[in-house]
């Protein structure tokens, strides 16, 4: 092994990626703040119970270590969800709701390709209408657009919808398990093969067909309704149709795909899911949905909804779409061949004053070299101070172009940047 090399699933952000995180996160949280949402930040590192109470799942999937001061079990932080749960718990245990907060960071999964995932989330808590649901899915309808990201698609579904719609076609056990992963692939062939193995005939076979084409805008809430008369199923219709109908008054309408035939998100979620996709990523930008039953865990009964972006998704969206949220070029590069470190300093303090981002050659090699390398980085314009040759001081646009600076270099600096600009 070498020692260069880092484990699999994790990776090393280099600084141009790191500029941009930085500015998709900026203007994610400003988005987020407009609603009203608030900065809460849990520890990388919980007692495995946290997290084990909420899902069994994210305990087998948690990367574990033991706590030497106690002798417990700890996990670094697989899923955000329940440590906010358990902070509003906690921490707010004598405060009213509602709890609008939103987080960032990473989670540790040790399962699949990725085990290091970075997220932004939202998390609306002791508000049990579906106004709830409606209004994180449309914080998230709001940031994507802000970020110039036009073609994504929130699928929305609901996991009562689903489980009336098996309990009316009196199917459950393992056939129930066995089924909701067929759906969940939209595979045809399979309900086929599900039907005969099961002996389904006339409406019910009828039935399990439609349901795996319950996938589309509004008109699918009618053909549901009119489909799946069980009061599961209607009840999850009506609250699709309320939130449908507050998503239209915030203009995100059209972004809303209703997919009823499939039962998403995590294993606490009990109610509306949803997801974003974009068509030129395979896998989802964010997960959510509602998790009425979580809080009580850890001893405060709040319903709660919310939902997690995936921020190494969307980045790599963005680098599909050639968008660029930070800008890449710094400004300028100083070099002083008599290391009169004063006269440096002093241009270099002046122009950070001013706001330019500015670094001092420090090396010693011919000038030459120090301003092709500059350029190589991405500096706009390089300064040369105290050359032997004439002009003594000369300000670099390219690596073969200068111009005189004369014996007041910031004054003449500023009027070519301008000038530049």
């Amino acid at each position: 092994m070498r020692l260069t090399e880092i484990p699999q699933g994790f990776r090393t952000l280099l600084p141009k990626e790191v500029r941009q995180r930085e500015e998709l996160f900026k203007k994610l949280t400003k988005v987020v703040e407009l609603w009203g949402y608030e900065p809460l930040l849990p520890p990388t590192i919980e007692f495995l119970e946290v997290f084990k109470a909420v899902d069994e799942k994210l305990e087998e999937i948690s990367f574990k270590l033991v706590d030497r001061k106690t002798g417990r079990l700890m996990a670094v932080r697989p899923d955000f969800t329940p440590q906010v749960s358990r902070v509003v718990a906690s921490s707010f245990k004598d405060e009213d709701p509602p709890f609008r907060f939103y987080y960032w960071g990473k989670i540790f999964r040790d399962a699949g390709n990725e085990r290091e995932i970075s997220q932004l989330g939202i998390e609306l808590l002791g508000v049990d209408e579906v106004e709830a649901d409606a209004e994180v899915i449309g914080v998230v309808a709001n940031g994507l657009s802000e970020l110039g990201i036009k073609s994504f698609q929130i699928d929305i579904g609901h996991g009562l919808f689903l489980e009336g719609a098996l309990r009316e076609l009196e199917i459950e056990g393992e056939e129930k398990e066995e089924l909701v992963e067929i759906l969940r692939h939209k595979d045809f062939s399979g309900i086929d093969l599900f039907s005969q193995k099961l002996k389904l005939t006339g409406e019910k076979r009828e039935k399990l067909f439609n349901l795996l084409e319950l996938y589309g805008k509004e008109e699918v809430l009618e053909r549901a309704k009119a489909l799946f008369k069980n009061p599961l199923s209607q009840r999850a219709i009506s609250e699709l149709s309320s939130v449908y109908k507050i998503l239209k008054s915030y203009g995100f309408e059209e972004k809303v795909i209703f997919d009823l035939s499939e039962k998403r998100g995590m294993g606490y979620h009990t109610g509306i899911t949803y997801e974003v996709f974009h068509p030129l990523l395979s896998s989802p930008l964010g997960i959510g949905g509602r998790y009425d039953q979580l809080l009580k865990k850890f001893g405060r009964e709040l319903p709660a909804t919310g939902i997690a972006l995936n921020l190494d998704s969307l980045m790599e969206l963005l680098e599909k779409k050639r968008v660029s949220l930070s800008r890449e070029e710094k400004d300028f590069y100083i070099i002083d061949l008599k290391k009169e470190l004063h006269v440096a300093y002093h241009l270099a303090k002046e122009l950070r004053e001013l706001g330019y981002s500015v670094a001092r050659d420090i090396l010693k090699r011919d000038y030459r070299k120090s301003v092709e390398v500059a350029f190589s980085k991405g500096y706009r314009f390089v300064v040369v101070l105290n050359r032997e040759e004439s002009p003594v001081n000369v300000l670099f646009t390219s690596p073969e172009n200068f111009v005189d600076l004369g014996e007041e270099p910031l004054k003449r600096i500023l009027e070519l940047v301008r000038n530049f600009n």
